[in-house]
């Protein structure tokens, strides 16, 4: 944890503290400071030129012309949305390098990260939790008030905010804070909370995520470690296993399993398209030429995916300007992950938050759905595009000096 004071400087712990309550969003004016956060970050016009890249411009660009296009019909969500829009994606982009702008170490990298997953998971787990408390899993009724102001929430909304502590489980194979105590104990308590949330709004979405996430780290990390620590996962691995199939009933008739049961009753012939989302990509694919510049929500309401949603709602400009930004975002992940192959626990966490992100993408509306969770995408991928520039600087000032003294 001692690494975690290279953050404690004045302006950082502003900026932090800033994120923390926009990412809690209290009484929903969590933008008010997003605004603040977006002044403070303009304002620094050296770092501003310093942190110019492609992935900003694309970014900038997307976001620019998508505000552009809906302020033509902005009544369905509001006018603020015009300039939130527009502004908080790169401005938040902006945010993540100048997290990491004093080039923390590795393990402060990991927990900055894993920080960022609890604030934006807390608002959402205190209210669901609270639900589940006083109902237990016993609830038909997935749509749940938020804690601040009893405000209604979607169960897909509200488990977008779970979409990076569902990690946590792949956090844990990948060697994620080996030696400290505190983090074991509290990603576990993360975990479960997060896990009795999802549950309880029967997010098959977030489910997936952590199943898939959780396989994916122990495949990466295999190959990457020693046979004698191999044998140990596989151990805990199968022991959880057994505990879990013979103590864990998950015939659909259980307490537990009832909001899934209701959506299997309901959904039935749908399960098998993802919910019926198959048949919209195809017909979003469909009006692509039929009407490049968008179509109406009543044609056949989201298309449950975020590049066809973009597509919907304000045409094939944003539409392909986003694809290259994703294509980019992609690479810079891959680099990420190959510029120190020592650092295991870091890059196994970039890939599965990563993988996590685009699992949601891939089957919600995002810019009028779940916007927050695209904001956070873009501070995480700040924060590995100025990791990764930062490493290969300090691998570059080296081999120069090392050349120079052997000259």
């Amino acid at each position: 944890m001692k690494s975690l004071f290279i953050f404690i400087k004045p302006l950082t712990l502003l900026i932090l503290g800033l994120l923390g309550i926009y990412l809690l969003n209290p009484f929903n004016y969590g933008y008010l400071f997003g605004y603040i956060l977006a002044v403070i970050i303009i304002s620094k016009s050296s770092f501003l030129v310093e942190n110019l890249d492609m992935d900003l411009i694309m970014i900038l660009l997307f976001s620019t012309t998508y505000a552009l296009f809906y302020s033509f019909d902005f009544e369905s969500q509001g006018k603020q949305f015009i300039a939130i829009y527009a502004i908080t994606p790169p401005t938040f982009y902006l945010l993540g390098k100048y997290l990491v702008k004093d080039r923390p170490n590795i393990q402060a990298l990991f927990y900055l990260l894993f920080g960022i997953a609890v604030m934006f998971s807390m608002t959402a787990a205190v209210s669901v939790f609270l639900n589940f408390m006083q109902g237990g899993f016993v609830q038909i009724e997935r749509t749940i008030g938020l804690f601040w102001d009893n405000r209604p929430v979607s169960a897909t909304t509200m488990g977008s905010f779970f979409t990076l502590t569902m990690c946590t489980p792949a956090l844990l194979i990948l060697g994620g804070g080996k030696k400290d105590v505190f983090f074991k104990i509290a990603a576990l308590f993360v975990f479960t909370i997060s896990l009795i949330c999802c549950i309880r709004l029967g997010s098959r979405t977030q489910l997936g995520v952590f199943l898939i996430t959780t396989i994916l780290a122990i495949l990466y990390v295999v190959p990457r470690q020693s046979i004698k620590k191999n044998i140990t996962l596989i151990i805990l691995l199968g022991l959880i296993g057994y505990y879990i199939s013979t103590k864990v009933s998950f015939n659909l008739n259980a307490d537990w399993l009832t909001t899934f049961s209701d959506r299997m009753g309901k959904q039935g012939s749908d399960i098998s398209s993802g919910g019926g989302r198959t048949e919209r990509w195809v017909k979003s694919l469909e009006y692509l030429f039929k009407y490049p510049l968008g179509w109406d929500y009543n044609e056949f309401g989201h298309a449950h995916n975020f590049w066809l949603d973009v597509l919907r709602v304000t045409g094939i400009v944003p539409f392909f300007i986003l694809l290259i930004s994703t294509v980019k975002s992609i690479n810079q992940i891959r680099l990420a992950i190959k510029v120190n192959k020592q650092a295991i626990a870091l890059n196994g966490q970039i890939l599965v938050y990563g993988f996590a992100f685009f699992m949601v993408f891939m089957v919600e509306p995002v810019m009028d759905g779940i916007f927050m969770t695209f904001v956070v995408f873009c501070v995480y991928q700040g924060i590995i595009n100025k990791y990764k520039s930062n490493f290969l600087e300090e691998n570059s000032s080296a081999n120069l000096s090392y050349t120079k003294n052997n000259i």
